[in-house]
């Protein structure tokens, strides 16, 4: 009995035909169009797409503080920590860089959002920007960055000193 009832629980499975809903949606993109995106990507700095892409998604109600995902906040904090190379660069330094560049990116998200849409945006910038942890990790990869370029440096110099016969 429970062989006959598999075989019309596949039986039936495997007579409901499946459609593909993402062919009746495809958008074709005019030349125009295309020449309009091309233009915005190629105008938007490094992480600032995705960090486009995620302010976007917090300004239609799709994240918030509390359910933004790892890769969202990967990329909102690639994009607050850019520019951040610098050898004396401290908790504070850091997190006033991070505010600037938050701002920056509220400026290039205001054309895509309504007022109501900004402040919601602008609060959960601020709330990553000024974020204790997300700081101590970006001041503790510089470090981690920086200290493992100087040996490689130095090395370079050796070897080239090395290579003469010195």
């Amino acid at each position: 009995m429970e062989q006959n009832r598999n075989m019309e629980q596949g039986g039936t499975a495997a007579a409901v035909p499946t459609e593909k809903k993402n062919d009746s949606r495809k958008r074709e993109v005019g030349g125009k169009d295309a020449q309009i995106i091309r233009a915005f990507l190629e105008s938007v700095g490094i992480y600032e797409a995705d960090a486009l892409r995620v302010s976007i998604a917090i300004a239609d109600g799709k994240v918030t503080a509390d359910s933004i995902s790892a890769d969202d906040r990967l990329a909102l904090n690639r994009y607050l920590n850019n520019g951040t190379d610098n050898d004396r660069m401290t908790a504070d330094n850091a997190q006033g860089h991070r505010l600037n560049r938050a701002f920056e990116l509220l400026e290039r998200v205001a054309d895509f959002c309504d007022k109501q849409q900004l402040v919601i945006v602008n609060k959960v910038l601020l709330s990553v920007a000024v974020n204790a942890d997300d700081i101590s990790h970006a001041v503790s990869s510089l470090a981690k960055r920086q200290a493992s370029v100087q040996p490689t440096q130095g090395n370079a110099a050796n070897n080239g000193a090395n290579g003469t016969g010195k």
